[in-house]
Formats: C-alpha cells, structure tokens, sequence
C-alpha cells in the first residue's frame, strides 16, 4: 500500500513539475489585433478578399487562449471586428496602463503597397534599434521575430525601434506611445503578396502563428517549452503554376498552384486535416508528440502521397508536397469545340475552342491542329490543360471558308493519343449589316433637334467614317452636327444638329459603302435617308416645374412603383446640358433587368392643377427611340393614382407630350406625381430622356394643327402595280397603338410593317419587295388601330 502512494505522489509531483514546466502563472499580458471593423485604416486586398483586421483578430484570439491555458492573465483589445471595436491608439495604451499588464504585444501583417512584392517578417518597438525605451522590448522583438519567421517561413528577418525605422530620431508609432511597459508590434508577413494574402486567409495558418507568438512568451518569461511538437506544410500541382502576376517566391515554391480541398492523415492516430478552397494547399497538426509519424496526403484525382517525419517538442516541422495525376490510360475525346460545324456568319476575329476530356499533352495536340486556308495565331490553354484556344493573330478573310482539324497526333500528358481525326467547318461574316436607322425615309414632324441614330451588327472602326457620312437640308448645303463618337465601339453612329432644324423642311442622310468594323469587314451599299422636320407648333401655359432643382424630384429607385431596373445605372439628374429654357433640364438614365421593369420619376411634394377638367397638360420630352412607353402618373381627390400612357418612345429630339385633363377618371383636384418608362417587350433595355418645363393650362397655336387628320384612312399604295418598290400611307386622328401587315392571297402573314404606338399624324412606309423576298403577284397590307381595320389590295409585277 505505501508502495502504491508513493508511485501516486510521484505521478502527481512530476505532473506538477511539467505543468510549472510551461507556465506563464502570475503574469498579465495585454494583446491588440490590429485595426478593426473594416475602416479606412484597415487594409484589404481585392484578389483574394483578404482583410488584415480579420487576421489579426483570428491570430489575437488564439493567442489569448493559448496563454491563458499557460495561467496568464490575459487582457485583449477588442473580440470583434465592428467600426465599434476599432479604438483611437490612445485608448489602447491606457486600457494596457490602467490593467498594469506585464508585456503588451500588438498583431498585425505587413504590405509594401507597391508592384515590388516582399514577404519577411517585422518586429518594432519604442525607441533606437540598439536603444529601446524598454530593454524588454528588444529582448522581446528577437525571440518573436525568430519565431513568427519560423512558423511563417518568411523569406528574411529584421527587428527595428520606431524611432529609427521611420526616420523620425522620436516616438512615431502611437500604439507605443505612453505604455507603461515594454511592448511590441509584429509584421507577421506581408498580405499584399498574393501567396502569403491566401495562406493568411486558412484559420490554421493564422493559428500556427500564434503559436510563434505564445513560445516567445514563454521563452521571455522563462516559462519553459511547450512538450508537444506542431507538423505544417503546403500541397501544390507538380503540373500547375500560379499566374505571373503573383510575382511567386520561387525559392520557397510559391511559383506551383496550391491545391484546394487537400486530404492529409497523420499515422499513428487517424489524425485527419482537411484544406480549405482558398488556394493556399495548408495543412496543419499541433499538440503532437514528439516521435516518428507518416503523413498520408489524397486528393482527388492525384497520386496518394506518403512521407515520414520525425515530430520534436516545442518546435514546428514542415513537409511540403507536389503531387501529380493519377494516370489516365483511356483515349481522349473532344467534348467540344467552336465554332460550330457549318456555321455561317462567324465573327472574324474569332477564337477556336477545343474542349478535351482529360488533360492533354500542350506541345502534341498544338501540332496536330490545322486550319485551312492557313491563319497565323496563338495557342493558350486553361489551367487544366483540357481546353486548347487559338486566337488569330489578325483578321480572317471576309466572307472567308475555313477547315479546322485536329489529327490523332493530338497526345493526352499520359501519352495517348486521339483515336479519329475531328474536323469542323465555318465561314466567316462577308460584310458590315445596318440594323436600324433613325429616322426613317419617308418619316414626317421628325423634331427639329432630333438625334440621328445609324446602327450597325458590329463595332465600327472610326477611321473608316471620313466622307461616309453625309447630312444635307434640301439645297444640298451640309448641316453642322455634334457627333458622339464614344457609341462607335458598339456600331453606332449618333449625332445631332448644333442648332436646330428648319421646320417643315426636308432632310437627306446618305449612308455610304465603305464603313468598316473592328474585323476589316465592310458595309457593301449606300443609303439614302429623307425625312420632313415638324411643322411649328408653339405651346403656352403656366409652368409649373421648370426642372431647375434637383430638390423637386426623388431618385427612381425611392418610388414604390420602380421595379426591375438596375439601380446603379438607373439616375435622374438636374443638368445644364440641353434645356428647352431657362438653364438646366430633367435627365434619367435607366436600365432595365428584366421583362416588366418601370422607372418612376416622382415629385416630391406633387403639383396641383386644380379641378377643371377642360385643360391640358404636358411637357417637353427628349425621347431616346427605345419603343417603350412614356406614361404620367395623376390622382384625384375621389379616386387611386392613376397612369395615362402618353406616347411610344419612338422618337428622337424634343417634343411637346400633352394630355387633355377630361381623360382623367373621377372627380375632384387633380395632381400631377410622377413621369413613368415602363418597359415595351420590343423595347431597348436602356436609354437616355430629358424633361423640361411641365405646363398646364396648355394652348396650342392653331394655325398650326391645320392639315392635321381628324379620322383614320388608309390610303392606296402607290405606285400600283410596283416593283420593286412602293409607299403606303395613313392617317392617325390620335394617340394610338397601330399595326400594318402584309398578306398574301392564301392569308399567310408576310411581314409586320408596323407595330407601335403613334401620335396624331400622317405616316408613311416604304415597302420593298426586295427586302421581303416577293415574286410576282396579288398581296393585302392591313391597318389596324383599336377597333378600326382597314384592308386593301396591292399588286407586285416583275
């Protein structure tokens, strides 16, 4: 029995003894991660979304328990990373004051903020280099600094007083200043090297460096060592690197790709770490005991790796992997690849997909590729060498055919080859097409500041406009415009008069051969464009919004009526750029997201107009041609808000936009709230509207509406037999939806010649049998607008 107690106090006594071994009882220790809360101190790296105050926090709150379970006091700066948590550097030194700490340590990871890239580990203190203000200090600053370089495995070392580092011969570091003890800072590693900034973002790594910081605690202390040993090491592609922009550290290894979602076992213990998808490859093991272990490292789709280590206490020992592919002996396919067989109308810089099911061999399978005709280019392959781009190095023949093949020399990296040759064809485009153009020829009361739009299928090149486009009045004489060259890019070609057009007047706009695009492709015609300005209409009333204050207007995206729009580029601005009168006018931007998206423009304290019903309302509008509804929103004392739809968008320049007020349903005082675009299915996913002077009370100078038609007609095509082409008109008595289709003898529909809303007016369109694709013979154009239709007979003659 006494036996027994004694082996029992003997157990105890060396249990004590061990625990006294690695201790830190009796003192207190004040740690500061650096920064907090996302703020503009803090320091983030866009590339891997890496944020220091959240590293610092990870590395402090290990810490802290790590000298806590050593029997330190421990007192912490912050637990959190809210704005509330980042304290002036003043507080921080009087928390550690008032606390009487023993030591006090601030954690925190270093950038050069520059394209030249370093990764060593920094310690500063108070004071010269060689004289601290504490000697603890530098005591202090070469154990951490021998640590942290260890567990980081920074390429260098460097420990540094503030007053020499920055060059200032005083205090210059505000965490130090006032301290009442000795105190550090560490730069553990730098974050703005884009390996490091990775690895800084995997929980274990941050957890190994404080490791670093807790064993020159207790080596300061003289608390003795840790028993136990920590195992660490990265896993990266033997076949794979990371980008050059990474500037990687060769000589620590950084230049393979780390790989994600690792598998490490450690023997004996069935201990298993698991990687994170953050492109470092870390794993790690702490509490280890001294010994001789195997590592077991699987990854999907890679070879299994062993390696034997031996495990020494109080120290860290590292084995980093490159693993390579498991072989894959089966024959490769061709999964994919662009452009697609017998396609036509390919663009003429086009790249040449080809998409492979296992990893290829790049040298082998460029050799096998062929394109005929020859075309010189480039070959660039995705980061699993499966999928193989050949870029030409210029442009392809207009209207060019080419043959692409990829022969069995084609080689997997495992070394087997293509089992049958693939070969694909395609033709690219032959010339520049105009897809639409604004206005019309034939069009009539186009506005007098009207914007003309040509638009094209392809990005224009803007030196081969010079004398290819022309806009003359009537005698021939050039009409000065403002062109927006800034559209070019997209196949646009926008610009509008310098001072507005004569009223009533006819215009040209010729459109000549020769346009090319950013392929060398060319537009193969010319292009006559005429069309009659408005004719003078003036308008009166009371202004009762002259869109001078932005203060009279709320954002679209604070209506409840907005929806589907994209509101970082959906905005309405008060701007001098083009106002009927006074100095500024309204102008919205807006892009829609989806199929029903309204923009909704409201006042913020609404205009009365009184309860007289007899009156009319409007304003001059700047449309954008985007087909979609312009729409006013009122609301009477004895009814809901209520829209009333305006006009189609379907015009350029400025216009007056009225409504008579006895549309308006029920009774009492109307106010006017809001100007609505509400999203036509066949209408453009954004524009660009201006808005000046809302008006009541509106007259209209009537002399000028003579002419004007008071019912629907159709009238007879003319000429009559055609070919190869013939005008149709008609007549709108007032703001209506129309359509005009064309039909042949059987009732098929042949073509929608029309299909928006028009104001009230005579109209016009040309119809060409070339453009339609029609043989000889009896066809009907219908209009339709409400509850009017009208048929009639045309004949084509060739």
């Amino acid at each position: 029995m006494k036996k027994n107690l004694l082996i029992i106090f003997l157990f105890i006594l060396a249990a004590a003894v061990n625990t006294f071994s690695q201790s830190l009882a009796g003192y207190k220790i004040c740690i500061n991660p650096g920064h907090g809360g996302h703020d503009s101190d803090d320091r983030f790296i866009p590339d891997t979304g890496f944020w220091e105050s959240e590293g610092n926090l990870a590395k402090g709150l290990y810490l802290k328990t790590m000298l806590e379970n050593l029997g330190a006091t421990v007192f912490i700066t912050r637990t959190a990373n809210n704005t509330s948590d980042d304290l002036p550097l003043s507080q921080i030194v009087a928390f550690a004051n008032s606390n009487n700490v023993d030591y006090f340590h601030s954690i925190h990871s270093n950038a050069t903020g520059t394209s030249t890239k370093s990764n060593y580990t920094l310690i500063l203190f108070q004071g010269k280099t060689t004289v601290p203000t504490y000697p603890g200090s530098l005591t202090m600053a070469n154990i951490l600094v021998d640590n942290i370089n260890k567990t980081d495995r920074t390429t260098s070392k460097m420990v540094a007083g503030d007053f020499d580092f920055y060059g200032t011969g005083q205090a210059y570091l505000g965490v130090f200043k006032g301290l009442g003890m000795p105190g550090t800072l560490s730069e553990g590693s730098f974050h703005d090297y884009i390996p490091e900034s990775w690895r800084l973002k995997n929980e274990n790594y941050l957890k190994h460096e404080a490791w670093g910081i807790a064993r020159s605690f207790l080596q300061y202390f003289k608390g003795g060592t840790f028993k136990e040993g920590i195992i660490a090491g990265i896993v990266r592609d033997l076949l794979e690197f990371v980008p050059s922009s990474y500037s990687p550290i060769t000589s620590k290894g950084d230049n393979y790709k780390p790989i994600n979602n690792i598998k490490v076992k450690l023997e004996p213990g069935s201990r298993i770490c698991t990687g994170d998808n953050y492109n470092n490859g870390y794993y790690f093991f702490d509490g280890v005991t001294p010994g001789n272990y195997k590592l077991i490292f699987e990854v999907d789709k890679m070879k299994p790796d062993t390696v034997s280590i031996a495990v020494n206490a109080n120290e860290s020992v590292f084995s980093d992997r490159l693993l390579t592919l498991n072989p894959i002996l089966d024959p490769p396919k061709i999964l994919s690849y662009s452009p697609a067989d017998s396609i036509n109308e390919v663009s003429n810089i086009s790249p040449i997909d080809v998409t492979f099911d296992i990893r290829m061999n790049p040298t082998e399978t460029q050799n096998a590729f062929s394109i005929t005709p020859a075309v010189n280019g480039t070959f660039k392959w995705d980061s699993e060498y499966k999928k193989m781009t050949f870029t030409p190095s210029g442009s392809y023949q207009p209207g060019g055919k080419y043959s692409v093949k990829i022969s069995t020399a084609a080689k997997t990296h495992f070394g087997i080859n293509l089992p049958l040759a693939k070969t694909f064809r395609f033709a690219t485009r032959s010339k520049l097409n105009l897809v639409s153009i604004y206005p019309k020829s034939g069009d009539q009361n186009i506005s007098t500041t009207v914007m003309l739009r040509i638009a094209f299928d392809n990005g224009l090149n803007g030196t081969t406009l010079s004398q290819k486009i022309s806009f003359t009045d009537s005698l021939g004489n050039a009409v000065g415009v403002t062109v927006n060259q800034a559209k070019y890019s997209i196949g646009i070609i926008e610009f509008e008069p310098k001072t507005p057009l004569n009223n009533n007047s006819l215009y040209k706009l010729t459109v000549r051969e020769g346009i090319g695009d950013m392929e060398q492709v060319f537009f193969q015609q010319t292009v006559n464009i005429e069309f009659r300005t408005e004719k003078r209409l003036t308008y009166t009333g009371n202004i009762l919004e002259n869109f001078e204050s932005t203060s009279s207007w709320l954002l679209p995206s604070s209506s409840s009526f907005t929806k589907g729009i994209d509101v970082n580029q959906t905005t309405f601005s008060i701007l001098n750029t083009k106002p009927v009168t006074g100095s500024y006018s309204g102008r919205l931007e807006y892009t829609f997201t989806g199929k029903d998206g309204v923009v909704d423009i409201a006042l913020a304290k609404p205009v009365l107009l009184g309860e007289s019903s007899a009156s009319e309302f409007g304003m001059w509008v700047f449309g954008d041609a985007s087909k979609n509804i312009l729409e006013y929103r009122f609301s009477r004392t004895s009814s809901s808000d209520v829209k009333v739809q305006i006009d189609s968008l379907n015009w350029t320049g400025w216009r007056f936009k009225k409504i008579s007020l006895n549309n308006l349903p029920g009774t009492g005082t109307i106010q006017f709230k809001s100007i609505t675009v509400t999203q036509n299915a066949k209408g453009n996913l954004s524009g660009r509207i201006y808005f000046d002077d809302c008006t009541s009370n509106v007259v209209t100078d009537v002399k000028s509406k003579n002419g004007m038609p008071a019912k629907f007609n159709l009238e007879q095509n003319y000429p009559n037999p055609f070919n190869p082409s013939t005008v149709i008109k008609f007549q709108v008595p007032a703001f209506s939806h129309v359509t005009l289709k064309v039909f042949d003898v059987l009732g098929r529909d042949i073509s929608t010649l029309m299909d928006e809303f028009k104001e009230q007016g005579t109209y016009q369109i040309q119809l060409s049998a070339k453009d339609l694709n029609l043989t000889s013979g009896i066809y009907f154009y219908r209009l339709q607008a409400g509850s009017f239709v009208a048929t009639k007979k045309m004949m084509l003659v060739k």
